[in-house]
């Protein structure tokens, strides 16, 4: 059995619940998913400011979930806050979902567009792709 940690950087309760459905709904049969969120934080994640607090929260969970032995990490939130520093913590695989989502859609095509509803988010998408 392998023992997904999927992390929802804010600390909303009721999106990490709907996070937690939404992977458990397309997990592989054997695989459990262990959806969390920091203890302290923001609410939403909508800047570079909120994303770095975030990123503290991200740490946490990642060394918790080290602590009770998850199998990977996957950082439920666009602007992957503290995906780079996640993956020098954990023991095994963190993949966050903007950086997944941009790899495959350069499988896909040469181009591709990222919608959001924030536009001070570009800046973050725009880094983001720089990496």
């Amino acid at each position: 059995m392998s023992l997904i940690q999927v992390i929802n950087p804010n600390t909303t309760l009721a999106m990490t619940e709907t996070i937690g459905q939404a992977a458990r709904a397309v997990a592989a049969p054997g695989t459990e998913i262990l959806a969390v969120s920091p203890s302290q934080g923001v609410p939403s994640i909508e800047g570079h400011f909120d994303e770095a607090i975030a990123a503290i929260g991200v740490l946490e969970q990642i060394k918790l979930g080290r602590a009770q032995g998850v199998s990977g990490h996957v950082i439920a939130c666009f602007g992957d806050p503290g995906l780079l520093a996640a993956r020098e913590l954990a023991s095994g695989p963190v993949i966050g979902i903007a950086e997944a989502a941009m790899h495959t859609a350069t499988l896909l095509a040469t181009r591709f567009s990222i919608v959001t509803t924030l536009p001070r988010t570009l800046v973050i998408a725009r880094h983001l792709l720089q990496q």
